[in-house]
């Protein structure tokens, strides 16, 4: 059976090379797009573990918001009597100055001890060793310091009390944080010089850490877990190589997790193609099949006989998409390299082709099952029949159930994740439906209108009755041209819409109650001199906030400890951080506005002035499972402050104004050494003269320019929706595909019904309305369908996964349904204008 299935498979493909072409190229495009994302999230993966030690810094890294404490210090001492290395860094955000033309910068200052880095390699220009270049005064900048302070090697810059000069450029740093937003370029300066430059007094935000290079007789896991138990203060993080930018790996491996849902979208409406096209093959071949049953072939054989076809054509599809995947990974790559601290890589990933490839096949086998059923309902019969027999039904829609089932194990498999597999079936089946039945309710629209058309003598809009009427026509394919380039829309406008929103939350100028700078640091006694400073330059004074950084040492009367803390690994991760991090405390009277209680109430003045109470921002404590009545003692600088919770609040985190998670009553912090933060906005033209100003007459304070940092966020957000786009391209690949396939399956009648009209005196002109009105009708349905789901989806991911607010684009929409009408109509004659050209006589002799 296997060798005439194999003999027959190859003659049969000769006479269906336009369907099974349709068939290799939704493959292709939807394995290409698997194995794109694939191969990036690989080579994240072998680039992180590669990179570990450099990205860290060494073996183990502790880190903390102050000074070690003593017995981290013992631990480390006992590391290097065993033979380790111990590099010191302390990292700061601070104001780099150019005394030659007073113009300011926000950097990040990082001091190491000699000996930085233990692993990887500190690029410089000129190149020399780290240590001599900062020796003396010495400071190596990033480039954009140079350009942005217009100095050069060889200049002078200030920095805090400090005067440094610059002795070289860093080009790369191996343990460069790889936060998604940096505040400033870089600057590395010697732990003398910063201690000089006073920038490191009460209420710095510093950055300690304590890189370690361990000799070969000792594990990175041991000596982590032996540091955990040795160090009791859980603010003090402890991190082995193997755990090193948990963040960037988070990060990523969801963003590859729904580009690869992406991926997996194009591949299934790939599957639609490629079951239309089986389909009208398979439709195509029903006499000779009848004729080859009649002549005695098995039914087995002839299945065998399409499956081998649409399966060896899927093999080479999947071959082929695996390298177009391997050529777009590259484009991936420079679309997120702004966002990691090292170079990606684009290498094939044998693992990650072989599932491409497998994914492929099995798509195909799925989505030609109903067709390749009906090849086992044709019966031989039916040769002498076909003038009135001209059709077979396969197994009907309990077919479609193996088929579904097959999909959504195959959704399953490529989410990783039961949960996020399940919610992209239920939405992918959805959108399905309501794609699929907007098609059948325009086709009933179209034979509704027809039918009354016909009725009114003399009807005007020949070419719109026609363009309707075509809509209709039996084996029609508005179903499943509306679903593929649906979807298509769906996701391209998703993105669109999504990154309008964020846009819009983060534009500057829509922000008319942001203010143009944050202030850090401003000490006690340079309030009344600053505020002066503020209101000279700009002509409004600032507003002040009193800030008090401490951290949290109990709950309930349960301290918070490192053995308390590590018990929530793998299972609360982000509740762990709001019992380790540093918090800014502040004080109020009064409810800052808008304050939203949502358990529990504000206190009185009489009571703020007497008690030592709290309001907690609602998830914060959520997760540090509090509630009004409950207690919370905080440590600020060695004293416990002990408050009871009043209670919850609802912070609006993306007003982009001072926001704290602990409000304090005043009683509560009476006496406690505080710094203030600093708010104002001006016009445009004057946040430069105003932060000079402030640099000038007071280095130590740190302004933090919020239309640079909003800057940096939306060139992240544009630099992922690029990539999302260049994943989305196949799927609108994938839909035009699905198109130019279900025009082509009608080919035949198209011509047949040009010439009938030509010969009735329709003009060429009339008949490629006709045509245009059905491609255009194809493309507003879709256009329509995938505007108004992806306004759902982009609602959805808005108010549950951003939590931001919502806001609607209609420009969006209309250029969406517009492009879509317009790709329909472009793909439509392109497959059909040759049509047009057909003379009727040869046609109807034919026929």
């Amino acid at each position: 059976m296997t060798r005439a299935a194999l003999r027959l498979a190859l003659r049969q493909a000769r006479g269906g090379r336009r369907h099974l072409a349709a068939l290799f190229a939704c493959v292709a495009l939807g394995v290409g797009a698997l194995v794109a994302v694939g191969t990036l999230g690989a080579g994240l993966e072998a680039t992180l573990a590669r990179e570990a030690k450099a990205l860290l810094g060494g073996d183990v890294e502790l880190r903390a918001a102050r000074p070690l404490p003593a017995d981290a210090e013992t631990a480390l001492g006992g590391l290097v009597r065993d033979g380790a290395r111990v590099v010191r860094v302390s990292e700061l955000v601070a104001m780099a100055r150019a005394p030659a033309g007073g113009a300011s910068l926000l950097v990040e200052l990082k001091a190491p001890s000699p000996g930085y880095p233990l692993y990887g390699a500190l690029a410089t220009s000129p190149a020399a060793p780290l240590a001599a270049l900062l020796e003396g005064d010495g400071a190596v900048v990033q480039r954009d310091v140079l350009e942005r302070l217009k100095v050069a090697v060889g200049d002078r810059l200030a920095v805090g009390e400090a005067t440094l000069t610059i002795r070289g450029v860093v080009e790369t740093e191996p343990d460069r944080s790889a936060s998604l937003v940096r505040l400033g370029p870089r600057v590395f300066l010697s732990p003398a010089a910063l201690e000089r430059a006073g920038l490191v007094t009460f209420g710095s935000r510093v950055r300690y850490r304590a890189l370690v290079r361990l000799p070969e007789t000792l594990r990175a896991g041991d000596t982590r877990a032996a540091l955990a138990r040795a160090i009791v203060d859980p603010g003090v993080r402890v991190a082995a190589y193997d755990e090193s930018q948990p963040g960037l790996r988070r990060f990523f491996s969801q963003l590859t997790l729904y580009l690869g849902l992406v991926g997996l979208a194009s591949l299934l409406v790939g599957g639609i193609g490629v079951a239309a096209s089986v389909s009208a093959f398979v439709a195509r071949q029903v006499p000779t099949i009848a004729a080859l049953k009649a002549l005695g072939a098995e039914t087995p054989t002839l299945v065998a006989t399409y499956l081998i076809q649409t399966q060896a054509v899927a093999l080479a599809a999947s071959l082929v998409g695996a390298g177009l995947g391997l050529a777009a990974q590259p484009l991936l790559a420079s679309a997120l390299a702004g966002l990691v601290p090292f170079a990606l890589e684009a290498r094939p990933e044998p693992l990650t082709l072989t599932r491409g490839v497998v994914m492929g096949l099995l798509t195909t086998l799925l989505c030609t099952w109903a067709p390749l059923a009906a090849v086992r309902a044709v019966p031989a019969w039916l040769l002498l029949r076909r003038d009135v027999e001209t059709s077979t039904r396969g197994g009907g829609r309990l077919t479609l159930l193996p088929v579904a089932a097959g999909l959504a194990a195959l959704a399953l498999w490529q989410a990783g994740s039961l949960k996020t597999g399940a919610l992209f079936v239920g939405a992918a089946l959805a959108a399905l439906v309501a794609l699929a039945a907007l098609a059948r309710g325009l086709t009933a629209l179209a034979r509704g209108l027809t039918a009354l058309a016909l009725r009114v003598p003399r009807a005007r809009g020949l070419a719109w009755r026609h363009g309707l009427a075509a809509l209709g026509r039996p084996g029609g394919h508005a179903p499943r041209v509306v679903v593929a380039l649906g979807v298509a829309v769906m996701l391209l406008l998703t993105v669109a819409l999504l990154e309008g929103v964020l846009g819009r939350q983060i534009d500057y100028e829509q922000r008319r109650e942001a203010p143009s700078f944050f202030f850090l640091d401003v000490q006690p006694d340079q309030v009344d001199d600053f505020g002066r400073l503020v209101e000279r330059t700009t002509g409004t004074r600032p507003a002040f906030t009193p800030v008090v950084r401490a951290r949290l040492a109990a709950v309930d009367g349960v301290r918070v400890t490192r053995e308390a803390v590590e018990r929530r690994r793998g299972r609360d991760e982000e509740g762990r951080w709001y019992f380790t991090r540093e918090y800014a405390l502040t004080w109020a009277e009064a409810a800052p506005p808008p304050t939203a209680l949502t358990a529990g109430r504000w206190w009185t003045p009489a009571e703020g002035g007497a008690r030592a109470l709290a309001s907690v921002e609602e998830t914060a404590a959520r997760h540090l499972g509090v509630r009004p009545g409950s207690r919370l003692t905080f440590d600020v600088q060695g004293v416990a402050i002990d408050v009871e919770v009043t209670g919850l609040r609802r912070v609006d985190w993306q007003s982009l104004t001072t926001n704290f998670f602990f409000v304090l009553s005043p009683a509560a912090l009476a006496g406690a050494p505080a710094t203030w933060v600093a708010t104002t906005r001006v016009p445009g033209a004057q946040e430069a003269a105003l932060q000079n100003a402030v640099a000038a007459a007071f280095p130590n304070v740190t302004a933090i320019p919020l239309r640079d940092v909003l800057e940096r966020v939306a060139a992240v957000l544009a630099d992922i929706a690029v990539a999302v786009r260049l994943v989305a391209l196949f799927t609108l690949g994938a839909g035009v595909v699905v198109l130019a396939g279900a025009l082509a399956a009608t080919r035949s009648q198209r011509l047949y019904e040009s010439v009938v009209l030509r010969t009735l005196g329709a003009t060429r002109g009339l008949v490629a309305r006709a045509f245009a009105v059905e491609y255009g009708l194809l493309g507003a349905a879709a256009g329509l369908g995938g505007a108004v789901l992806a306004t759902i989806l982009a609602w959805a991911v808005v108010r549950w996964v951003l939590d931001a607010p919502w806001s609607f684009d209609p420009v969006v929409l209309l250029v969406g349904f517009a492009a879509s009408v317009t790709l329909a109509i472009a793909v439509g004659f392109l497959v059909t204008f040759r049509l047009l050209g057909q003379k009727p006589l040869p046609v109807l002799r034919r026929e």
